[in-house]
């Protein structure tokens, strides 16, 4: 039976479904984020039918990402890791946080335009672009049943949390220790358990136990990724995975499950397995989402286009909104990618390349003072799945 590691490297690091996978989960936020809107209940999800999939969407997301991220950062120095991530994440964010504020805002406000520009929630919402997170604009969609802008952007934190956590890894050399990754995802569950129980009360403590939860996907991804050669890909795991969710859907009381750490420690390496093996299938590649990575540009935009859909329309339904959302979003996906995100990672690799020349400058320097040393017969690692 093959491996996933052995699939991945058929495949030269690219897993064939892990474009569709993304797109797949980044329209599943706005679909469920559809039902939220129209019905103003910003309450959890854990009474419907369909609880078990709303609550994966994002842990799932994590997961992959870990998987994917983890690739890229065996492959890197950790100075050029850390460069890479914030070329991919903050000048799309800078763009996404200024057309919220400049465009949606300045045409939904209901306050005169410079009193507006100039007011402290408008100045406190640029700090989106390095991670301070606000969700709200003055006089914008506040008759709304949820007046957020942006309520998407609460993921941001626990994602840059991540990769603080494999800066680290990666600055210690721990990496590539399979070991300490399982116990860092295993101390962060521990310690967001210790919160959850904790009588103690302190600000922000139920969304540092909520964040922790993505930080164990992201974990569990990374694991996967370097266990990739000791995991088997069979259809059969995936089964029984998927067998799992289903039957937790069915019998299982979301209202309880969902905020059982002990459930956590189940579900985190199900999905996880799950999301990989379907990563490394041959999946559909959907029209037009085949001509770039469109999933960060839906997922930044998605919220305030749906926010803007109920605006224009008045329109409080779920499926209404989503379909009249989808269009815009692609579009502005689309901008996003081609005009922000593709010539940032052009930048990216301007600088790995120019940091690969430096590196070899010194080696030539080095090796003309110095004896030449023999020529190794250790194997290069494999190529991991392309981030």
């Amino acid at each position: 039976m093959l491996t996933i590691g052995q699939k991945l490297d058929a495949n030269k690091g690219i897993g064939p479904g892990f474009d569709f996978l993304r797109v797949f989960l980044a329209f599943s936020v706005i679909a469920w984020h559809s039902i939220a809107l129209t019905s103003g209940s910003a309450e959890s999800a854990a009474d419907k039918p369909y609880w078990a999939f709303v609550y994966a969407i994002v842990p799932t997301f994590f997961a992959l990402s870990g998987f994917l991220v983890t690739g890229s950062a065996l492959r890197l120095p950790v100075g050029q890791f850390v460069l890479s991530r914030v070329l991919r994440i903050v000048p799309a964010l800078f763009v996404d946080t200024a057309v919220s504020i400049l465009i949606f805002g300045t045409i939904f406000t209901t306050l005169p335009v410079l009193d507006y520009l100039t007011n402290p929630a408008t100045l406190k919402y640029w700090l989106n672009i390095v991670g301070e997170i606000h969700f709200f604009l003055p006089g914008v969609f506040e008759d709304h049943p949820i007046t957020a802008v942006n309520g998407s952007l609460w993921t941001i934190r626990p994602e840059l949390g991540c990769y603080v956590v494999m800066t680290v890894l990666i600055a210690t050399g721990l990496a590539r220790r399979w070991q300490v990754v399982a116990l860092s995802a295993f101390f962060v569950w521990l310690a967001s358990l210790v919160g959850q129980e904790s009588h103690m009360e302190f600000i922000g403590k139920h969304q540092i136990v909520d964040n922790s939860r993505l930080v164990v996907f992201f974990l569990m991804g990374s694991l996967a990724y370097l266990l990739r050669h000791r995991i088997p890909s069979s259809r059969w795991l995936a089964l029984i995975a998927l067998a799992f969710i289903v039957t937790s859907t069915a019998f299982g009381s979301g209202a309880v499950l969902v905020g059982s750490k002990w459930y956590l420690l189940a579900a985190a390496p199900v999905l996880t397995y799950l999301i990989v093996w379907l990563g490394l299938q041959v999946l559909p590649r959907l029209p037009i989402f085949d001509r770039g990575d469109y999933s960060y540009g839906v997922y930044l935009y998605g919220f305030p286009v749906q926010q803007t859909v109920i605006e224009l329309t008045g329109i409080h339904i779920a499926w209404a909104n989503f379909a009249l959302t989808f269009i815009p979003v692609t579009l502005l996906a689309m901008f996003s990618w081609h005009v922000v995100e593709k010539p940032t990672l052009k930048l990216r690799k301007r600088f790995s390349l120019a940091a690969k020349i430096e590196t070899q400058r010194e080696a030539a320097a080095h090796s003309s003072v110095h004896p030449a040393s023999a020529p190794s017969t250790a194997q290069p690692p494999p190529s991991g799945p392309r981030v």
